[in-house]
């Protein structure tokens, strides 16, 4: 194997990674800094140094007849180089080192040579191996092959909210025109009525009630006193009929928008959205027994590549912020493209890693091992993470699974981890969520709203995760942020 990975640690110093074969060497990314415009920020400016050495790479092992050598490592008092000798269309690869400075060379223009550098020896320690022309060419092709593991430059989050701020609109308009909610607590005197007896006017069971609740809370239009629910100031002036300065019918001009209408169905009914226009399974989740678009092959993979979106944003996160150097055997349940753990896989050389979930999901999750350069350390099972036993692993991670599924199944799979956890072993619970009092934060609200639509589920509080974990003998610590409003939370089995 040969690898090299960046790992923006924010130091400049130990966060290169070259590995050929078992052999690993560390560096530090502070002489590429020196090549470029300072007014980059420090971790574009070692990306694109490392992207034109490993370009350089490519163009000269495409056509290499002879032996040549690629520049590797820069060192204060020496440098690493890379010997690659043809035979047929395959290279022997060894690692050796020169007496040439780091401050000496460039990174672009001293990335290969045909002739040996000053002084080259072999590193001690370091095997040759054997590596075919195309598997040196899919290292040094692309960006898609230099693994770097750091944030993204700019916060998407703004994006998402804006993407999930339409739910606001549906939820607005079902209560107003639709549910009539309002109007229903302006039955009572002080415009409060208590919760069940709400949720019984509504129509509505445990899981809608709790959504629609939440987000009209997090709006700013209702208040909840103990275990009674009443509008707010804001809502009884513009929200109620036959007030001066009532907005009702304006808000009524999108009562029948069909996601408007879909949303009403889905808060009626409390089922997601289905695989067919007959509602005849879901779309996006997996229930033995239940139709499901992430058993077909298409689906699947429009699906997996879609949230891959997001996952390849916050997963890098997550392995910086939330470390695991000493853990040996992660288990990713409902793991998908596998990028959370390819994430773990590229900054913690030692570990490996088993990615649970469905077949046509784990197509897309072995294409990205390859393309990472983790296949040899990612275990990809097919599974049911509800009727599977779980294989053994000091470190479980449920990363945005929790909330495809109501509480009964959040119970149970958290209980399963549990109990198949050793002593010391951890829980990670990396997800979205809502705060204690289910009063917002709004965009998480609206999150939650888009999840029950979606799924069977819908975005909890950290109170729910840690009474859960508790009682099933975790030790809880977090949430740890990570990017687009999620945080990990940590359960300890002690």
């Amino acid at each position: 194997m040969l690898r090299l990975t960046y790992d923006d640690n924010g130091s400049t110093h130990q966060d290169i990674t070259l590995q050929i074969g078992d052999f690993l060497s560390v560096s530090d990314s502070y002489y590429f800094l020196l090549e470029m415009d300072e007014e980059l920020p420090a971790a574009v400016r070692v990306r694109t140094c490392l992207s034109q050495m490993i370009t350089a790479w490519a163009t000269e092992i495409s056509e290499a007849k002879q032996t040549i050598y690629l520049l590797a490592e820069l060192h204060d008092e020496f440098s690493r180089w890379i010997r690659c000798m043809p035979h047929n269309d395959s290279f022997e690869v060894q690692l050796g080192w020169s007496t040439e400075a780091g401050h000496d060379l460039n990174s672009l223009r001293d990335a290969t040579r045909t002739s040996p550098p000053a002084d080259w020896q072999e590193c001690s320690g370091s095997e040759p191996v054997i590596q075919t022309r195309q598997e040196i060419l899919h290292f040094g092709g692309s960006m898609e092959s230099l693994h770097v593991q750091t944030e993204p430059l700019f916060d998407p989050t703004p994006i998402f909210e804006h993407f999930r701020g339409a739910y606001g609109t549906q939820l607005l308009t079902a209560a107003v025109a639709h549910f009539n909610l309002f109007e229903k607590l302006s039955t009572s005197p002080d415009l409060f009525l208590p919760v069940g007896q709400l949720r019984q006017e509504l129509e509505l069971e445990p899981r809608p009630f709790t959504v629609l609740m939440t987000a009209l809370k997090a709006m700013g239009l209702l208040v909840q006193d103990g275990d009674r629910i009443g509008a707010t100031p804001l809502a009884a002036e513009h929200l109620l009929h036959n007030r001066e300065f009532e907005v009702t019918n304006y808000i009524g001009l999108a009562a029948t928008s069909p996601d408007v209408l879909g949303m009403v169905e889905r808060l009626k009914t409390n089922r997601p959205y289905g695989l067919d226009v007959n509602e005849n399974g879901a779309a996006f989740i997996y229930r033995n027994g239940m139709p499901s678009a992430m058993e077909e092959s298409e689906l699947a993979r429009h699906f997996t590549l879609s949230l891959a979106g997001r996952a390849k944003n916050v997963a890098p996160v997550l392995a910086d912020r939330f470390r695991i150097p000493d853990a040996k055997v992660l288990l990713d349940i409902g793991g998908g493209s596998g990028i959370y753990s390819i994430a773990y896989l590229a900054r913690n050389h030692h570990l490996k890693a088993i990615v649970i979930d469905r077949p046509e999901v784990l197509n897309i999750a072995s294409e990205f091992a390859e393309q990472c350069g983790v296949a040899d350390r990612l275990e990809l099972r097919e599974g049911d993470m509800f009727t599977d036993d779980f294989p053994e692993a000091d470190v479980m991670l449920l990363s945005n699974v929790l909330h495809d599924w109501d509480v009964p199944e959040c119970e149970e799979l958290i209980a399963k981890c549990a109990n198949r956890l050793p002593q010391q072993g951890r829980l990670l619970i990396h997800d979205v969520f809502l705060n204690d009092e289910h009063t917002g934060p709004l965009p998480i609200a609206l999150y939650s709203a888009a999840l029950f639509s979606l799924t069977e589920g819908r975005a909890y509080s950290v109170a729910e995760y840690r009474s859960w974990m508790n009682k099933n003998g975790l030790s809880v610590s977090g949430p740890i942020e990570t990017l687009i409003h999620c945080g990990v939370l940590c359960g300890i089995k002690r």
